[in-house]
């Protein structure tokens, strides 16, 4: 076991179609020709990048994890901190397994690890949190180690020191090709945002998105070289996902701006808030709506009748209301919500209670879209999953799973067990 190594990289909002522009390259096409893969990957509901990749790593649905959002719903916050560390999820993800086992394990910037007990060698996906703060303060809070940070990241901390993620992506290829060959971990997790940066500011498909594809092949090649260099290339297994897609939208919608003018959202004549009895938690593409009294049913009865008059109306942007339970049933979705409100596809949600409730979506530039995710996992372009490596056979090709299924089919490559998994082992592509 000791000499089985696995490198799992996400490329965040990577699709299928996307796969045209890598499968005749020299390293995608390892994994192309001389692996297997999922073409088409369900994600989890909502499709958001943080509760995906909890899932992606726990083979669990959001309800069990407890990572039902990108952030907590805290009303009258409309700029909360994202799950950025790992304390919150409720069960054990591939870290926790692989150290049980006594490997060594190494996460760079993958979503909901920041301060992971598992973790021997942890770059969060976390930044400096204000302009008191610094990243070598930032990244140690969030479990980097002193001799970590001092001997790999200080000389990559400008590329880190940023929220645009092209600029990152470079400092955590860079980062995770150091940590390969200097500590050659057994499991190391990578996530890499271009893609979905791109997709976000400029729509599904076009010449900007198929730039950041492109560099994918890159970084797969800097990873390959890296476990070259360091000796293990034999004896690693490689595997590229994703946690989603993405869909165009054309207008943007502040849904607590309805209960205000429901009055069920308070505020001052500055229009600051004050009080609440409902709150929308947006997730993008949906709206997890909490209740002050969840137990107050002439509150309950009131709102639900507002939504379901809302999607009734056709031109709200609400293309399905779920109580909690119908969420729980349908998807594995629950929390301490009451409602969760689907969009129509073309309208994306904000938490805002200001006015006005449309407005129209901001290309970045002429000629462009706006995109996102957060909606049903049936909807839109789907997600990747490609393995290639001594523990992998050759040629399976499946045309859908689900990203449930990639936790324990993840630890059977390391020859571990995860037991007590949503998803099952994915035994096809197995040796």
């Amino acid at each position: 076991m000791k000499n089985t190594h696995l490198v799992v990289v996400s490329y965040d909002a990577m699709v299928y179609e996307d796969l045209d522009l890598l499968a005749d390259k020299p390293y995608f096409g390892k994994l192309w020709n001389g692996g297997s893969r999922v073409n088409r990957m369900q994600t989890i509901y909502p499709s958001l990048t943080y509760p995906a990749h909890t899932s992606i790593l726990t083979g669990v649905l959001p309800g069990r994890h407890g990572i039902v959002n990108n952030e907590p719903s805290i009303p009258g916050n409309l700029k909360c901190d994202w799950y950025w560390f790992h304390q919150p999820v409720k069960v054990k993800d591939l870290h926790d397994i692989a150290k049980e086992a006594g490997l060594t394990t190494a996460s760079v910037f993958w979503p909901v690890t920041g301060a992971h007990k598992s973790v021997d060698y942890l770059v969060a996906e976390y930044w400096a949190q204000g302009k008191d703060d610094t990243l070598e303060k930032a990244y140690k809070r969030a479990g980097t180690s002193d001799e970590l940070f001092d001997r790999i990241i200080r000389p990559l901390a400008p590329k880190l020191d940023t929220w645009d993620s092209p600029v990152t992506d470079e400092g955590k290829i860079l980062l995770a090709c150091e940590i390969i060959k200097t500590y050659k971990p057994h499991l190391l997790t990578l996530h890499l945002g271009q893609i979905d940066y791109f997709r976000h500011r400029y729509g599904v498909y076009n010449d900007k998105v198929a730039g950041g594809v492109a560099q994918s092949e890159r970084y797969l090649q800097m990873l390959f070289e890296a476990c070259g260099q360091a000796g293990i290339l034999e004896d690693t297994n490689f595997v590229v996902l994703s946690d989603h897609g993405q869909i165009n939208y054309s207008r943007k919608m502040n849904f607590n701006a309805l209960f205000r003018a429901e009055g069920l959202i308070r505020t001052d004549r500055e229009g600051n808030f004050l009080d609440w009895d409902v709150w929308a938690k947006s997730a993008n593409y949906c709206a997890q709506i909490h209740l002050k009294d969840p137990l107050n049913m002439p509150l309950y009865h009131k709102v639900q009748d507002l939504l379901m008059r809302w999607q009734k109306a056709g031109d709200m942007g609400i293309g399905a209301v779920y109580t909690a339970q119908e969420a729980k049933e349908r998807f594995g979705l629950w929390g301490d919500f009451s409602f969760v409100v689907e969009s129509d596809e073309t309208t994306l949600f904000f938490s805002s209670w200001k006015d006005p409730v449309f407005s129209p979506a901001e290309p970045q530039e002429p000629g462009y879209h706006r995109a996102s995710h957060g909606h049903d996992p049936n909807v839109g372009p789907q997600p990747v999953f490609l393995a290639y490596g001594p523990a992998i056979r050759s040629g399976v090709i499946l045309k859908t799973g689900r990203v449930i299924d990639e936790a324990p089919t993840l630890a059977r490559m390391l020859g571990l067990d995860f037991p007590g998994t949503d998803g099952c082992v994915m035994e096809q592509f197995l040796r």
